[in-house]
């Protein structure tokens, strides 16, 4: 997934574990008095989303992505944090599960579906955004997540005698593709009507693609939703 703001969010599949903070601890501990220079956070972006949650409601999860600058190159970043200390929540992941895309001349780092053990609301308020390179120094960022879903549902998809069709009522709605895998192949703008899957995606796309869905987005609440994915084959 991608925001037209100013980071990637690409997060389709679940990324991250939620974790104890004796880890990030034992990594504090273990930080380098070498002459490494510090990574640096610059910004971050995060989103809510709702999800949808197989055989039970949907569920809140959080995207967080940080553009990382590191002078010993982005290849040393080790690991990334977020952090909601008031709930105790921390979501730990390498370079295994995070994903890292570059815009511009920017590497933004982090991870999509972050949730609660109980699939519970995410909590509101003050997280903090860490990476820590692999002599163990490490930055932080905080960022604040705050209000309410809007009273819209996810966006509606269907896919009847090789036509896709998705009925939104979000600002922004994007129609996804994803292979036999599961993984995301390209996300365009929502076709407006009844569309072939070529002409949705793209001929090769179209041809690599199993499942579909929607995504939709009100960039200003920064809170979006997923629909179903269905079958496409």
């Amino acid at each position: 997934m991608k925001e037209k703001a100013r980071g990637p969010a690409r997060g389709i599949r679940p990324s991250a574990r939620v974790a104890g903070l004796a880890g990030l601890a034992a990594a504090a501990l273990a930080a380098s008095s070498c002459g490494n220079k510090l990574p640096e956070i610059e910004a971050v972006e995060w989103r809510l989303e709702s999800r949808p949650a197989p055989g039970g409601p949907a569920y809140e999860s959080l995207s967080a992505f940080a553009s990382v600058k590191d002078e010993d190159g982005i290849d040393n970043i080790d690991q990334v944090w977020v952090l909601n200390d008031d709930s105790a929540y921390a979501w730990e992941f390498t370079d295994a599960d995070w994903v890292k895309a570059t815009e511009g001349g920017d590497t933004w780092i982090g991870a999509s579906a972050l949730a609660t053990p109980e699939l519970a609301s995410m909590p509101r308020g003050d997280y903090r955004f860490i990476v820590i390179d692999a002599a163990g120094q490490r930055s932080e960022k905080a960022f604040r997540v705050s209000g309410s879903f809007p009273d819209r549902k996810a966006p509606s998809v269907s896919f009847s005698r090789g036509r896709l069709t998705i009925g939104t009522s979000w600002p922004e709605t994007l129609a996804l593709a994803f292979d036999g895998a599961g993984a995301l192949l390209a996300s365009p703008g929502a076709p407006a009507a009844a569309s072939s899957l070529a002409d949705a995606f793209g001929k090769d796309v179209a041809a690599r693609t199993a499942q579909v869905a929607a995504y939709g987005y009100d960039p200003e609440l920064r809170m979006g939703a997923f629909s179903e994915r269905i079958k496409a084959r």
